[in-house]
């Protein structure tokens, strides 16, 4: 079974150059996509046969090894944390739990209840 998995990771550009944290963005961006990650909407997003947990621990040791290149990495990320995205909604999408359902209602079905209706091809006509 495929999980689908979003990375999420926020940078401290209060605190830090926006430079400096370019910087690390392209190290982490870098390493996720040559794990398999692909950057999506504003996600790292991963499909893997992997659970969360394993995910979890792929990511932080992928972080170490950004940390022994880059001193203070660490100090860089304000927030960082992965969801299953199955079942997520995206809230950008057109709200559909308030549909209008569409019923199929034959030609019969109209004339027991009454409603009047034109054709546009009567069966007589040889259009």
């Amino acid at each position: 079974m495929t999980n689908e998995f979003g990375l999420f990771v926020n940078l401290d550009y209060a605190h830090k150059s926006q430079d400096e944290c370019a910087q690390i963005w392209h190290c982490i961006m870098e390493v996720l996509l040559d794990y398999g990650f692909l950057f999506q909407k504003r996600a790292f997003v991963i499909h893997t046969e992997k659970n969360r947990d394993q995910i979890s621990l792929d990511v932080r040791h992928l972080f170490d090894v950004i940390q022994l290149e880059q001193p203070n990495f660490y100090s860089f990320i304000v927030d960082c944390y992965i969801l299953n995205l199955e079942g997520c909604n995206d809230l950008t999408l057109p709200d559909t739990s308030d549909t209008i359902e569409v019923e199929d209602i034959s030609l019969d079905d109209l004339n027991i209840i009454g409603v009047d209706y034109d054709l546009l091809f009567k069966k007589n006509n040889t259009r």
